[in-house]
């Protein structure tokens, strides 16, 4: 069986022996029933995967952890995938966030496109939306054995995230059109070792932002002739290019 996973950032590890966060302690104790001597993985979500053993569990909010080993990149894809998706409501979106997580996605970028049915004009808004999907990626990390935690930047325009694309990264959109090229199309070789996907929201993207897509350098591909709702759109396409990538082996 193995170890529970816990999260405690970097600052938290003294030496040898790391103090898990308060809600992670109450986790340990309450919920998993953990004890002194009881095996663990503490992960920081910058890279560095600790095994070790609890050795002070005395209150509901405290534990400590003596590590015992250290691990790199546990979990980690060699490739690096960001995840352009067009913002939807918030349980579907926290959907494409949580399989995307467990996929492997290393960056996502919630956008706001012509046909969003999402706005989001409140700064206040903006702030409680990205700590609420960066929760909801923490859960997964720890839950799929990942140490990375993936980032989640500020929603944005289709616009403004065209403008500021690496070009050197492999640039795929995808859209049900029967222009689109297949992803089979493309060998494994040409895809990686960074790849940003481009997803649509509910009512898939306009005419217009093709063509802007196009310009910036993106190849458009097709999934197929059926059209897929936003949150298995997402997912989908992480799974199909991870795959493709051969981290799915």
């Amino acid at each position: 069986m193995n170890a529970p996973v816990f999260f405690a950032a970097p600052d938290r590890l003294q030496g040898d022996t790391i103090a898990l966060p308060p809600e992670e302690a109450y986790h340990a104790k309450q919920v998993l029933r953990l004890a002194t001597g009881d095996r663990v993985v503490v992960v920081d979500g910058e890279g560095m995967a600790f095994r070790g053993e609890i050795v002070d569990l005395k209150v509901k909010r405290s534990a400590l952890v003596q590590v015992h080993d250290r691990l790199r990149n546990m979990g980690e894809p060699r490739i690096k995938l960001t995840l352009a998706a067009g913002l939807s409501t918030a349980q579907k979106f926290d959907s494409v966030i949580q399989k995307g997580t467990e996929l492997g996605v290393s960056r996502f970028v919630p956008l706001l496109t012509e046909k969003s049915r999402v706005t989001l004009d409140d700064p206040r808004r903006v702030t409680t939306r990205v700590t609420r999907l960066s929760k909801v990626a923490l859960a997964a990390m720890k839950q799929c054995r990942r140490c990375v935690l993936p980032e989640i930047v500020e929603p944005m325009s289709l616009q403004d995230f065209l403008c500021g694309v690496d070009r050197s990264d492999t640039l795929l959109m995808f859209h049900p059109d029967r222009k689109a090229v297949p992803l089979s199309n493309f060998p494994e070789d040409e895809l990686g070792p960074r790849i940003t996907a481009l997803v649509g929201p509910e009512s898939g993207f306009s005419a217009g932002e093709i063509v802007d897509a196009v310009k910036a350098g993106f190849e458009v591909v097709t999934l197929g002739d059926r059209v897929l709702r936003s949150e298995t759109a997402g997912p989908m396409v992480c799974a199909l290019l991870m795959f493709y990538c051969g981290e799915l082996n």
